[in-house]
């Protein structure tokens, strides 16, 4: 079978992600395709598929690009890493829903926020301000990515599919920590406490309200990791604007760098419950905090589970029931004291193997990739 993959995140690479732990999983018989933009296309190389290059602000060189795709490539599936981000990608890459229309073959897309079961508005910046909407008659198919998703919203009669975030699901041992903790030359004896910053995390927009709440956000997580930093090492990967004494900062280190880093860490500390990498990190067996606001302060505190955008209420109904939310503590970043209680007790305590070897179960339980092709490759004929 053929595929062609969609990526139109211009920030983030956590759909990338997503979509290439996904094809990684699939029968070497296939042959793959991936669309993405310019600066992704290393990550597709090394990777092992092949790729077409989304050009920023070209759209009818894009247009051109989706056309050349449908008649020499002509895929039998074209699967958008993120059914959300696509349908959002007009001011980047100038593309629409329509523009697939060019394709004989199946649409389908990781609905990444469960939106095909639940049209819903977002919570941007403290506001109300778009609602979204699943193009069913388009989009024929959903994959669901577990996490963030339950394993338990798998709906093959809908043609709406659990998929394991990462198919390689392995809990890191003692030994492997303490290994990765020489090798990047930190004590075996001092917990490693690691964050992580995104380029699109500094890049909001400057609205006054905006501005306050990162501030005032700011401000109380360093508040929150200052009595920790003397007695810890704590290390923040990516790209920062504000620093705190004691903390070391590092620019975007090589993926196998990373894997080390989180290989040593005693705890991962993330202000975005769908991180892709919170994800991944919490299925290796390392502890996590979400650090989340549920507060409404006037202007200047709004709810946000995704650092700074918020999206608290619009990431509500993929909360309710989820068995990954058991696997990592939450705290209030501006409670402070209360949190800062949070942190220590996840320090000082054993992680629940038992919780997390039962939910990797419920992974490993779910159809494999192929057979999910299989199944909508049947419904086709």
């Amino acid at each position: 079978m053929k595929l062609l993959f969609i990526v139109t995140s211009y920030w983030a690479y956590g759909e990338l992600t997503i979509a290439l732990q996904f094809a990684k999983s699939l029968s070497k018989d296939n042959e793959i395709v991936f669309m993405v933009p310019r600066n992704q296309e290393r990550i597709v190389k090394d990777s092992g598929f092949r790729d077409i290059g989304l050009y920023f602000q070209l759209p009818s060189i894009n247009r051109a690009l989706l056309l050349d795709a449908a008649r020499t490539f002509s895929p039998d599936f074209v699967i958008l890493s993120d059914y959300l981000n696509y349908s959002f990608c007009f001011k980047h890459y100038g593309l629409k829903l329509e523009d697939l229309d060019c394709f004989s073959g199946r649409i389908g897309a990781f609905d990444l926020y469960d939106i095909g079961k639940q049209d819903r508005t977002m919570d941007t910046y403290g506001f109300n301000n778009k609602r979204v909407i699943f193009d069913h008659d388009r989009v024929t198919f959903r994959l669901l990515p577990c996490p963030i998703l339950s394993p338990e919203i798998n709906l093959p009669s809908e043609d709406a599919y659990a998929v394991a975030l990462n198919a390689k699901l392995h809990i890191r041992t003692k030994e492997e920590q303490h290994n990765a903790k020489e090798k990047l030359g930190f004590s075996p004896g001092k917990k490693l406490i690691l964050t992580t910053s995104a380029v699109w995390q500094e890049t909001y927009k400057a609205y006054d309200n905006v501005v306050e709440f990162v501030r005032c956000s700011e401000e109380a997580y360093q508040e929150i990791i200052a009595p920790f930093v003397n007695t810890n090492d704590v290390v923040c990967i990516g790209h920062n604007i504000s620093k705190q004494e004691g903390v070391t900062y590092l620019d975007s280190l090589p993926p196998e760098v990373f894997r080390s880093y989180c290989e040593a860490a005693d705890l991962f500390i993330s202000r975005n419950m769908i991180s892709t990498s919170f994800a991944n990190i919490i299925m290796s067996g390392v502890k996590g905090l979400l650090l989340q606001s549920s507060r409404r302060d006037s202007k200047t505190i709004y709810p946000c589970r995704m650092h700074p955008v918020g999206w608290y209420d619009f990431l509500e109904p993929i909360v309710k029931d989820n068995a990954y939310m058991d696997l990592f503590d939450t705290g209030e970043i501006f409670s402070i004291d209360e949190t800062r209680e949070v942190l220590s007790k996840i320090l000082n305590k054993d992680l629940d193997i038992q919780r997390l070897d039962s939910y990797h179960m419920q992974l490993k339980a779910l159809t494999s990739g192929d057979l999910i092709l299989k199944d909508l490759m049947s419904k086709r004929l």
